[in-house]
């Protein structure tokens, strides 16, 4: 058995994994040719639509999606706050929210007044949990994340709503073109939310997207991220706007989304296929995010639950060349802004403490030898903790 990287021997991965960067020449030249065309945004304040670039990349997204209206932002964020006030949330409502998400997924729509009932999710697939059905009394939205690029239950969620008179937001930054049964994330929400953060499968630097099949529900997000002056009583909006740039470098991205969202998950099961022991000896007490056989799952991280020692497991990976994080984000209700919002969620402590580790597949793209050398790694320091457990014994 060989020695450990982290006990003095030679790591498996022996060079630096390269940065993923999806951004090109294609990208670069549209850049170029929209600033050389003026304006740089054809915005004007309480107006519905944008400039041409803008306009283009929503007439696309919308074919490309099968969803009649799509309203582009400056952040999925931004989409996640015009979402929450298109729906009316304000002070003494509540909303269900996933306790482990990234913050925004609560914080747009608390920033309303609203209240966040933060409800677990499943230890298996560590999507928001079924509820009880009478849990749902009062609840006036549920956002919905698919976390790490997995879409699930969005279907069972739209259903949730209707029957208890709530809207749902699903919070898809994680996972373009990922889907459940054949239908996309987000599409079949009241309103879907994406990313085009530079950390995600596409993007351009910077922006949102925002969907949905609703007149009234796009109108008024259209308002709301364009200051919202306009007669008629409705509330006033914040620029939330997209440029005609942002706009244009993201619509490259999205005729290359076949390319580059089937290039991350290709990475991902090769990782995946050259670890090799996953759910299995000598990998045992590593398991993988578990899904159905009609999902289409992105990997916008691999995620792993260990069941054992994971600090020691992760840092020993880490010190054989492996980038991994440990954890996620702490429980939302653990932060202070959120320490009134009620009872703790078992599973989501337990994912984030002791189980959940990633490997951040939008970031890295390591060499087909630098993957066979990652799935090295995970035996190897499996086989060195099974002794150890052995060796205890």
């Amino acid at each position: 058995m060989s020695k450990l990287a982290i006990e003095g021997g030679e790591p498996a991965v022996r060079a630096a994994l390269p940065h993923y960067n999806s951004i090109g020449l294609l990208e670069e030249d549209m850049a170029v040719s929209v600033m050389a065309a003026w304006p740089l945004s054809g915005f004007l304040g309480g107006e519905l639509h944008g400039g041409y670039w803008v306009s283009r990349l929503e007439e696309a997204w919308a074919q490309r999606f099968g969803v009649k209206h799509v309203i582009a932002c400056n952040s999925a964020t931004s989409g996640l706050f015009a979402a929450a006030h298109a729906v009316e949330l304000g002070h003494g409502d509540r909303f269900i929210c996933p306790a482990l998400t990234m913050s925004a997924t609560a914080a747009a729509p608390a920033l309303t007044g609203a209240m966040p009932l933060f409800c677990d999710v499943s230890h298996y697939s560590f999507i928001l949990d079924r509820l009880d059905h009478r849990s749902g009394y009062g609840v006036k939205a549920v956002f919905l994340t698919h976390l790490f690029g997995l879409a699930q239950n969005e279907v069972w969620w739209k259903e949730w709503c209707e029957n208890h008179d709530a809207k749902l937001i699903v919070d898809a930054a994680q996972a373009p073109f990922a889907r459940d049964d054949d239908v996309l994330a987000g599409t079949a929400a009241d309103i879907g939310v994406y990313s085009l953060n530079v950390h995600k499968h596409i993007q351009c630097g910077e922006g949102g997207i925002v969907v949905t099949n609703d007149d009234q529900l796009a109108e008024t997000i259209r308002h709301f991220i364009n200051h919202g002056e306009i007669a008629g009583g409705r509330k006033l909006g914040l620029n939330l706007r997209m440029t005609e740039v942002t706009a244009g470098i993201a619509l490259v991205q999205l005729r290359r989304a076949d390319e580059l969202v089937q290039g991350r998950i290709d990475q991902a099961e090769d990782i995946i296929a050259a670890i090799g022991g996953v759910d299995h000896r000598p990998l045992s007490k590593v398991l993988l995010q578990n899904f159905g056989p009609k999902v289409r799952h992105v990997y916008y991280t691999i995620p792993f639950r260990h069941m054992g020692n994971r600090s020691w497991f992760v840092n020993a990976l880490k010190a054989e060349g492996v980038p991994l994080t440990e954890g996620y984000v702490a429980p939302l209700y653990e932060l202070p802004a959120f320490k009134h919002c009620g009872l703790k969620c078992r599973n989501a402590e337990a994912l984030h403490e002791h189980e959940l580790f990633y490997f951040e597949n939008c970031r890295w793209s390591p060499t087909p030898e630098q993957i066979e050398q990652i799935g090295d790694a995970f035996r190897k320091v499996a086989s060195h903790a099974d002794q150890r457990a052995h060796d205890r014994v």
